[in-house]
């Protein structure tokens, strides 16, 4: 092989290695869309029906008149700019080794290969310059930059921010902004600003995990937008009336069921386990700690030998599992109560008619109230459960789903004839709308029909490793390690 061709190899591996990839990847054909989490607003730019905003690594698009989050782009690599092209309605956006062409219209991209710090994005009709440690040119045609010693004064500016810009919006003072008190348990928190950008009257204010404000500079009349949960790391998904609840460290994000993607916030102060949302409290353990929150307020509610694992509750009383078995409290009440076959980790706690069931470390439960007695109903123990058609799902602790289906009258006797392990692993999560079993699995979001006995991959969603799984209202909501996917269920086949 020759020096030519040896080249053109390290060529195509280097380009490969640093080039930025984005999703979704084809907005005509990709039929989901992705959640940002509520980040760091680094760059705004607007046209003249929306507005542009780099979060953390996502690119937003928002509509103009009604502030709705219509579009978001997540990049593989950190951005940092983002510069409105009127003359070709595109975006131009700078990241750590490029410049990025975005195609507003189509949602793709072309890379320009740059490695220095980018101050400004200037746009002329003929060419994008930019400001670095030089006056760099680069020509849209050839995608050539070259060196220039001065800027063509019509040339139209994008900058990063500058925090000395905040002087000459003195309205804005004290320059940050902290949570209303029924929003969080950490009132005196302050969210910074971290990006500005004025197009006409108004103002757009970009935070630091608090959302977008725009204001109107004459009547300072001001707007929040908010867009996604706080946090897309070490979430757990909880339903609550017409609500979904993602728990991450940052506290707890809520999401209405009724499809108008409307979002709320509860901040904590310290890294939560699990929460109940009973009237308008939330019931938070903390390590082995089980603490009421309304607001500012805290009140403890009890102290556990051991950390809690998991919580749920019926009409009567509060159901704890923790590292050393299960208690409940009676509600209205603070004194915890030993309950449960066994003193092993409880990861799951399923209150269902009269039944309780419960998953542990190496065993499965089912407690029946009329009797007031415990039964092993398998010999695995379980970390999830979900109730599909009269029928039980299991998920196992080794990431097993088995199906248990109670015999009527005689669900008082357990057998193992009742219990069917399904053959499929690797799954990470269980929800269900009722009707059909989602699995999180290693490779995928899956659905299982009880009607057919069948496992079926969705393709519509990247076949990647998920964590959690939820149906809100007609969206499946699928959570990897690095993105929040949501897919309409109408795409599901």
């Amino acid at each position: 092989m020759n020096k030519k061709n040896w080249i053109i190899i390290l060529l195509v591996i280097f380009l490969k290695l640093y080039a930025i990839e984005i999703y979704p990847q084809n907005i005509f054909l990709d039929h989901y869309e992705i959640i940002p989490p509520l980040g760091k607003i680094k760059s705004i730019a607007t046209s003249m029906n929306k507005i542009f905003a780099i979060s953390d690594n996502y690119l937003l698009f928002f509509d103009k008149n009604t502030l709705e989050l219509i579009r978001t782009t997540y990049f593989s690599q950190d951005i940092s700019l983002v510069a409105y092209d009127p003359f070709y309605d595109e975006l131009w956006i700078s990241s750590v080794n490029s410049i990025v062409r975005y195609n507003i219209s189509s949602g793709s991209i072309r890379e320009y290969h740059f490695n220095n710090f980018v101050k400004s994005i200037g746009l002329t009709s003929d060419k994008v310059y930019i400001l670095s440690q030089k006056k760099i040119a680069l020509d849209r045609i050839t995608g050539k930059f070259e060196i220039v010693s001065e800027f063509p004064e019509n040339t139209v500016w994008y900058n990063i921010f500058e925090k000395k810009l905040l002087d000459n919006y003195r309205f804005l003072s004290p320059f940050f902004y902290q949570d209303y008190l029924n929003e969080t348990n950490d009132p005196f928190y302050q969210y910074e600003i971290t990006a500005l950008y004025q197009d006409g009257i108004y103002l757009y204010v970009g935070t630091n995990k608090y959302g977008i404000l725009r204001y109107n500079t004459v009547s300072l009349v001001r707007d929040r937008i908010i867009y996604g949960p706080l946090s897309t790391y070490n979430i757990k998904l909880k339903k609550f009336n017409d609500k979904y609840y993602f728990i991450s460290e940052a506290g707890i994000s809520s999401l209405s069921s009724d499809g108008k993607n409307l979002w709320s916030y509860f901040r904590l102060s310290k890294k939560p386990g699990d929460f109940l949302f009973i009237g308008n409290e939330y019931i938070i353990s903390f390590g082995s700690q089980l603490t009421k929150i309304s607001g500012a307020v805290s009140l403890p509610i009890t102290q556990f030998g051991n950390n809690i694992i998991t919580l749920n509750f019926d009409q009567t009383s509060i159901y704890v599992g923790t590292v050393d078995g299960m208690y409940k409290i009676l509600r209205e009440t603070r004194e915890p109560i030993e309950f449960g076959p066994d003193r092993y980790p409880v990861y799951v706690i399923y209150p269902s008619n009269e039944q309780i069931f419960v998953g542990g470390e190496f065993a499965t439960y089912r407690f029946d109230q009329r009797l007031n007695q415990w039964f092993q109903i398998m010999p695995w123990g379980a970390k999830d459960i979900c109730e599909v058609k009269s029928n039980f799902y299991f998920l196992t602790v080794d990431n097993q789903l088995i199906r248990y289906k109670p015999f009527g009258d005689s669900i008082l006797i357990d057998s193992d004839t009742n219990v069917i392990l399904l053959p499929y692993f690797n799954i990470y999560d269980i929800d269900s709308d009722g009707k059909i079993l989602y699995c999180a699995t290693g490779s995928g979001i899956n659905y299982f029909d009880p009607e057919t006995q069948l496992y079926n991959p969705i393709y519509n969603l990247p076949r990647i490793k998920y964590n959690n799984v939820a149906v809100v209202n007609e969206d499946i909501i699928a959570i990897s390690d690095n993105c929040i996917y949501r897919l309409p269920i109408k795409y599901r086949d």
